[in-house]
């Protein structure tokens, strides 16, 4: 089939605007009793003053709040069958959650948590440095990877946010003051958006 044939139509969004300014587009698109919600903030790798801050925060959101550790939140998650992810882009980060819609006042509760009261531990930044330079020493072996990297520096340059990456001195460097910090302004006290999409009630 040739592409340019293609008619494609998205559904469209209702958009809502919340009493604390927080825009949040709703797509109605399913009739079966699942949900998935994203909160996307403004908080990529063009926010961070060093390399990794906003990636390794991101990756840390779900690791430990000051009620609950990473287990008890992977916990929770697992026993109601939903699926918690975050991501880090080059000028956003997210937060998405997949459940069966009658389980989402079970489930909000502890993404507010994340979002309000994530403390980064210690000891799980220091576990994810140590198993983020062994996947960085085995994926410079592959040539796809090391390529990727080097089109990026050449297109943009290795200071722009588009052009930057990862080295285990990198890694060395990170502590935990600048994640709060970066945590801080960019997740509690930051600029986000909100999808909601799949069977959508009022």
């Amino acid at each position: 089939m040739d592409a340019v044939n293609i008619d494609l139509r998205l559904k469209p969004a209702d958009k809502f605007i919340l009493d604390n300014g927080v825009e949040v587009y709703a797509v109605n698109a399913g009739a079966e009793d699942v949900l998935s919600l994203e909160w996307i903030f403004f908080a990529g790798n063009w926010q961070e003053e060093q390399n990794l801050v906003a990636a390794t925060a991101s990756f840390l959101l779900r690791n430990g709040t000051s009620e609950k550790s990473a287990y008890q939140i992977n916990d929770h998650f697992e026993y109601y069958g939903a699926y918690l992810n975050r991501a880090c882009y080059n000028e956003t980060a997210s937060i998405t959650l997949h459940c069966l819609t009658k389980h989402v006042r079970e489930l909000l509760p502890v993404v507010k948590e994340l979002i309000t009261d994530s403390v980064m531990p210690q000891e799980e930044l220091d576990i994810y440095k140590q198993n983020m330079k062994q996947r960085l020493k085995v994926s410079l072996k592959k040539s796809d990877f090391v390529a990727s990297r080097l089109i990026d520096v050449y297109l943009y340059g290795a200071q722009h946010p588009y052009g930057k990456y990862s080295r285990a001195e990198d890694f060395d460097v990170l502590n935990r003051e600048q994640l709060v910090d970066f945590y801080k302004t960019y997740y509690q006290h930051g600029k986000l958006s909100l999808i909601c999409s799949q069977e959508i009630t009022p």
